[in-house]
């Protein structure tokens, strides 16, 4: 799959793995929601980190063409 940017020691693979490991800690609490049964907390967080990972590959793609 194309992303528009290329994986590996790069800056825009640095940008996207930012972005990747808050929206990891966002599901992370959009787990704890769920084990809690907070049904409205999971989709929230669950929605916050799939924004975050599709920022991502946005910021990323913008870096790769700046570099």
């Amino acid at each position: 799959m194309e992303f528009g940017f290329d994986f590996g020691a790069n800056a825009p693979t640095g940008v996207f793995a930012l972005h990747a490991a808050v929206a990891a800690f966002f599901l992370y609490l959009g787990a704890v929601n769920a084990a809690a049964g907070e049904s409205l907390g999971l989709a929230l967080n669950g929605l916050i980190g799939l924004m975050l990972v599709a920022a991502g590959v946005v910021v990323a793609r913008i870096t790769e063409r700046r570099v």
